[in-house]
């Protein structure tokens, strides 16, 4: 198994563990609530993260300490594979980060 398939796997089981032990379902989307507890942020965080969503010209993401999020009739939410995605980023970006440190 390769490393980027590790890392997805390995973010996948993080946010199933967060969701089991908030004893939500595993659904499409949740709402801001349900995110700020499935990532252990406050709500200001949250708003934070979904503002700073922008994407390069090429379609590439500025940041990776942002979540992309969506209206659903009158309703935020952020998809189920954003909050893998989420997790699966950071952790590239933290290990690229200390790598880069390191050397």
């Amino acid at each position: 198994m390769d490393y980027q398939t590790y890392n997805v796997l390995q973010a996948e089981r993080t946010i199933k563990a967060a969701i089991a032990v908030l004893d939500l379902p595993v659904r499409g989307s949740y709402n801001p609530g349900e995110v700020c507890s499935i990532l252990g942020i406050v709500d200001r965080t949250f708003w934070r993260l979904t503002k700073q969503y922008e994407l390069n010209a090429v379609g590439k993401l500025l940041r990776p300490d942002c979540l992309k999020s969506f209206l659903l009739g009158k309703n935020r939410r952020v998809a189920y594979l954003e909050l893998v995605d989420f997790i699966r980023r950071n952790d590239e970006y933290l290990r690229n980060s200390r790598r880069g440190n390191d050397e």
